[in-house]
């Protein structure tokens, strides 16, 4: 009986476990396991659960397309696999578990290990396979060559029917409808953005690849154009493993092929594939620092940068930039645009991260969780890592690091005010001039909560000198 155990790899397309455990027509137990931890993490948002939660609902329906479906489970993960290990060896059969590396968070690393150390002790067969390319040595320079051979790699084969046979098991699950029901909380998000499943993973990507990548290399960092569609919105796909990034890759290449000679849509699609790369660069730099999910990645910031509880000044700036409410209209038009779409293109998150890291003064680990409880593409290995890089912390070998001006950035990113009238209803009817200058007086939006130019030097300064300390250390 081979279990095929899903998790951040919710698709039957270009999946390793899949074509392995379906082999020869092998009994097949498909299933994914709803552990309490996810759900109850305080890193975890509404949106990410239901997102999660329709991408298992098109999983089931795909599954049952090929005579089979998917049985959700439900308690510690753990527990649930020696519980159901232990049920098929009474019923006489034997079980080989495939499921795929997680390194997202320390809990399933250390999740994996339990459950392959318990299946040695049975002299249980269990396959570990990849997600997605991730190289298993610490060497920056092979990882690059390494990465461009796995993502030009045949995919792995989709099966045409899967054989799960009928089984008696005393173990908690839930159907789909019970799911709703239990969870109904998940499923109260108001509008949604960003749909789950394999399903509309390929829809998605098949309509960026169609005409929504020209322009790609420079829209991506303009708010209003990229909340349109000129990104890919793939970035939640990817998190949870609805499409493959080798899909992805691949799809572009193909594309590249038919517009030949067309040098600004090629060029477009090359900046889509460098940042396809960007991405999963990340799930590797996390596999080998687990720390940085929650750790300065240098001890020199330790004392500047503390998840400690807020002071009630800091805790007034906090809020303020939760809520959209800091007087500087590009970071407060991000704020509230996460907090309804439940994404913001990268620029946005940068220079929000910079204004609270840099200009408030406030530890990178508030920001970050803030991040993760509402992004719908919540990455752990990107977010947090990006979060200490826009604080200053990475990449300290570099004399300089970058700090946004959020109000140079309304005349760059946002000229036409398209993105901060949608999400500022405020400020509508106000020129450019006027808003940059402040000049809104009449407006119940309010002015700003700090003086940016001041607290960039002076934060600036501090950060600036500790990055010389780990500089000089290292050096």
């Amino acid at each position: 009986m081979h279990l095929l155990w899903f998790r951040r790899d919710l698709r039957l397309t270009d999946n390793e476990i899949v074509t392995l455990a379906t082999a020869n027509n092998a009994p097949v137990l498909p299933f994914f396991i709803i552990d309490p931890w996810f759900y109850t993490w305080a890193d975890t948002g509404k949106a990410r659960v239901r997102f999660l939660f329709e991408s298992l609902e098109n999983l089931n329906y795909n599954l049952q397309r090929l005579d089979s479906q998917l049985i959700l489970f439900e308690g510690n993960s753990t527990h649930v696999l020696q519980d159901l290990t232990g049920q098929l060896i009474q019923q006489g059969y034997q079980p080989k578990l495939f499921f795929n590396r997680d390194v997202q968070v320390e809990y399933g690393v250390s999740r994996d290990k339990a459950i392959v150390d318990f299946y040695q002790e049975l002299n249980l067969d269990c396959h570990l396979g990849l997600n997605n390319f991730l190289q298993l040595e610490d060497n920056r320079e092979q990882w690059f060559n390494e990465y461009y051979t796995y993502q030009r790699q045949p995919q792995y084969q989709t099966p045409e029917t899967l054989n799960t046979p009928e089984l008696s098991l005393n173990l908690p699950q839930l159907t789909f409808a019970e799911l709703r029901k239990k969870y109904r909380e998940f499923w109260d998000v108001g509008e949604v953005y960003f749909s789950g499943g394999e399903t509309n993973a390929q829809s998605t990507l098949n309509s960026f690849l169609k005409s929504r990548f020209h322009g790609y290399h420079w829209k991506l960092s303009r708010p209003w154009l990229s909340q349109q569609g000129a990104t890919s919105h793939l970035s939640p796909h990817l998190t949870f493993g609805t499409i493959s990034t080798r899909t992805v890759y691949q799809s572009t290449k193909t594309r590249v092929t038919e517009l030949a000679g067309q040098e600004k849509a090629e060029f477009s699609l090359k900046a889509f594939r460098d940042r396809l790369r960007w991405h999963d660069s990340f799930t590797q730099r996390l596999y080998f620092y687990p720390e940085v999910a929650y750790k300065n990645r240098y001890p020199e910031f330790d004392e500047w940068y503390r998840p400690d509880e807020l002071s009630p000044t800091s805790l007034e700036l906090f809020q303020a930039w939760q809520e959209g409410m800091t007087g500087f209209p590009l970071v407060d038009a991000s704020m509230r645009q996460l907090k309804t779409m439940g994404w913001m293109n990268f620029r946005m998150r940068a220079m929000c991260a910079t204004f609270l890291t840099i200009n408030c003064g406030i530890s990178w680990h508030h920001g970050a969780k803030h991040y993760m409880n509402y992004l719908v593409d919540g990455d752990l290995a990107i977010d947090n890592w990006q979060w200490q890089m826009q604080a200053g912390v990475t990449n300290p070998l570099s004399d300089t690091f970058r700090i946004y001006n959020p109000n140079k950035n309304i005349e760059e990113k946002d000229p036409d005010l398209s993105f901060i009238y949608h999400w500022i209803p405020e400020l509508r009817g106000y020129s450019l001039s006027e808003i940059v200058e402040g000049k809104y007086t009449d407006s119940y939006y309010p002015q700003p909560i700090l003086d940016w130019s001041n607290t960039r030097k002076v934060n600036g300064k501090i950060v600036s000198d500790l990055r010389k300390l780990v500089r000089e250390r290292l050096i």
